[in-house]
């Protein structure tokens, strides 16, 4: 069955704008995995705002969205019983209708969540080099992992969530390549931290400097498909 993607912001296809990001930033509070979430749920959220947040992309779904009607729905303040929906099934979420939206639902959500993961590296390095055999530095580092290995989860599931145009094929293999090598610099220096072999900090190190350089290509890559 398509997924709703009002029902999933708890919303009627009436809600205004405003409406829509209200119930985003509430859903988020409540949801989002830094606070102990559901991953599924926050993927499900930010794919239901990234389509409905934007007047095109709403639009577009829209017209392919079978909108159910209950009888109590029908009735509802403001809700509007004559209004007509169009009946073709929807395609959402198995695909995109454009460049645009997929690079608005997938692609800029999961360039913040790798920043968050890429950026702070280098100094997160820094300062376990100083001494790693320091509980305290140590319990900092593993804790970056951490939450860098729930993030990197999220991440895959946003970029599972859609399908990318054909268009875009190349662009959206490079995005996976780039979440695969954190995934897997992660798992190597999550195996630093249980034995101090140097051969997985060597390798995590790399592998993370090449996810670092990929996002920088994909970022330039988005700049130009902006103009």
């Amino acid at each position: 069955m398509p997924t709703d993607f009002y029902k999933e912001l708890g919303l009627s296809p009436a809600a205004t704008a405003a409406e829509i990001k209200a119930a985003y930033r509430q859903l988020v509070k409540h949801h989002h995995p830094d606070i102990g979430g559901d991953t599924q749920r926050i993927v499900a959220i930010n794919l239901a705002y990234g389509v409905l947040s934007q007047a095109e992309t709403r639009q577009a779904y829209d017209a392919t969205h079978q909108v159910q009607y209950s009888t109590h729905q029908a009735k509802a303040p403001g809700f509007g019983s004559q209004r007509k929906w169009p009946r073709t099934p929807s395609p959402w979420p198995k695909t995109v209708v454009d460049d645009h939206q997929w690079l608005r639902v997938v692609f800029d959500p999961v360039n913040r969540h790798l920043s968050r993961v890429l950026s702070p590296f280098p100094g997160k390095l820094r300062s376990l080099s100083a001494n790693p055999y320091d509980d305290q530095i140590m319990a900092i580092f593993c804790k970056y992992i951490s939450e860098s290995q729930r993030r990197a989860d999220l991440v895959e599931s946003i970029y599972r969530s859609c399908c990318a145009p054909p268009s875009l094929t190349n662009f959206s293999t490079d995005l996976y390549r780039c979440f695969r090598h954190v995934q897997d610099g992660l798992f190597q220096l999550n195996l630093y931290t249980r034995g101090y072999v140097d051969d997985h900090l060597r390798d995590g190190r790399e592998v993370m400097r090449l996810a670092q350089q990929l996002r920088h290509n994909l970022q330039r890559r988005r700049r130009q498909l902006r103009s």
